[in-house]
């Protein structure tokens, strides 16, 4: 290849037969040649395995002989990030740092100074890939990026199954106008990618801060205040503690996943955090479900939440624009009907503090927010009711809204993810259609305790959360 060639990376791409689906240029400008190395800017797929971003830099840095450097970014201003997410994060970027580097890619790892950090990881790149981001704030990085590079810019996509755009052209109304749309192309997505064998080694353009591998001196270097408490789990961040926690599910819940909503029963996958912060992929979670001995409408209940319903939240964070404000990233009749019923008495009221110390007269309710403070996520019926109790005894429904949104946003190691915004816009009428009428709710579709204690027991999950509280107590009758 001439030394002095610039190139088209769409020409390279359709060179190395990669689907167009698959990635997205940002920007006009082409490859150069006359520079060092393929640059790969992890962020969102923090993971070596079937990491379709990095396995498209290293056949991309193969085909231009070159090395590839991989490069992360821990921005200290993040949008609601405390600390808790970012222990678990350096967890999961120094494993995953550690695999790259012995395949033979070259690293660098940067703290704060995104301007600065975008110029220089584009001074000596022959062309960017990116992973792709799906909030505003990401999106806008990956702008950024794109317009002070002089150079190539692809964003590839690796953290769904199947592509945003490859699945729908639109925001999607609810699960029923997606599901055909993903399920008949799904298993043509399932294709597991690795990075291939590099051609040539890239350690000489390392940059590493000294103190890195010290996790706690690392973390303290960063400056963020513990605003969050200790979590009570023992729960490790990167994908070998996603992989155990994926195993662990299928040999011991999955048989069980058709009572997934029972709170007592603790048959979740714990695979939310994981697959936030990209420690593993849907792809490799779906095959590896699919293998498995478990019954067929067990294992299609599986995909529909790892795949249906959590591309619907990808769907709608894309495409709606105010996917984090209400009422507008609602859908009419449910910004209508909250509304009209804005005004009516509420027989409880508490103020944002108070939900936050779970300080409300219902036990149940206290238990959910507990357990989201203790151990940075929550069961999945629990987040329903909890999400609908902060609507019927907030003050209006917009402050309901925000207030939902910090809890979850601060507490949950997957807080700040589609699947977030979409779980708190679902209580107040996202993705659902309209019930009948009531108080308060108008016609949003209305939760209650009697209906907890109708379907479970409840003992076991209020004893298992008693134990994480300070007090051993759970507040409320």
């Amino acid at each position: 290849m001439s030394a002095d060639k610039k190139i088209s990376a769409g020409d390279l791409l359709e060179e190395l037969d990669i689907p167009a689906q698959f990635y997205n240029p940002l920007n006009d400008c082409p490859v150069n040649c006359n520079r060092d190395y393929v640059l790969y800017w992890l962020q969102s797929s923090q993971r070596f395995s079937d990491n379709r971003a990095l396995s498209l830099a290293g056949k991309l840095a193969n085909r231009l002989e070159k090395p590839l450097v991989a490069a992360f970014l821990f921005m200290t201003d993040y949008p609601e990030s405390n600390l808790r997410h970012f222990n678990f994060m350096y967890q999961g970027i120094r494993e995953t740092f550690e695999k790259i580097q012995a395949a033979g890619a070259g690293l660098r790892v940067e703290v704060n100074g995104r301007n600065n950090f975008f110029r220089e990881i584009s001074k000596n790149a022959a062309l960017i890939i990116a992973d792709q981001g799906f909030l505003r704030a990401a999106r806008g990085w990956r702008k950024d990026l794109a317009e002070t590079a002089s150079i190539a810019v692809i964003e590839a996509a690796s953290n769904t199954v199947v592509p945003v755009a490859a699945a729908s052209q639109k925001e999607e109304y609810a699960a029923y106008t997606i599901r055909k749309k993903i399920n008949d192309v799904r298993d043509r997505y399932l294709e597991i990618w690795e990075l291939p064998e590099l051609n040539q080694r890239g350690g000489k353009y390392s940059r590493i801060p000294d103190n890195f591998s010290n996790e706690d001196k690392f973390l303290a270097s960063l400056g963020i205040p513990a605003e969050t408490p200790k979590l009570k789990t023992g729960i490790k961040g990167g994908p070998a503690a996603a992989d155990r926690m994926l195993e662990n599910f299928i040999a011991g819940k999955l048989s069980q996943y058709e009572q997934r909503n029972d709170p007592d029963l603790n048959i979740q996958s714990g695979l939310g955090p994981y697959l936030h912060f990209g420690n593993i992929s849907p792809r490799e979670i779906a095959l590896r479900v699919m293998d498995s001995s478990c019954r067929q409408n067990i294992i299609e209940e599986f995909l529909e939440e790892l795949i249906v319903r959590r591309e619907l939240s990808h769907n709608f964070v894309y495409y709606n624009k105010n996917y984090d404000k209400f009422p507008d990233c609602l859908p009419d009749w449910a910004a209508k009907t909250l509304k009209a019923q804005s005004q009516d008495r509420r027989n409880y009221l508490y103020s944002p503090e108070e939900f936050e110390q779970a300080e409300t007269h219902d036990k149940y309710w206290n238990a959910a927010q507990l357990e989201l403070t203790y151990t940075g996520k929550m069961q999945n019926y629990m987040r329903m009711y909890w999400g609908k109790k902060i609507l019927e005894w907030s003050a209006e429904p917009g402050s309901a809204f925000s207030t939902a949104l910090y809890l979850n946003n601060k507490y949950a190691l997957d807080g700040r993810d589609p699947n977030s915004y979409a779980g708190v816009a679902w209580c107040f009428g996202k993705h659902d259609r309209a019930w009948q009428e009531r108080p308060i709710y108008g016609k949003v579709r209305y939760m209650n305790r009697r209906g907890l204690e109708r379907k479970f027991k409840m003992k076991d999950y209020l004893e298992r959360i008693k134990e994480l509280s300070p007090e051993n107590n759970i507040a409320g009758d």
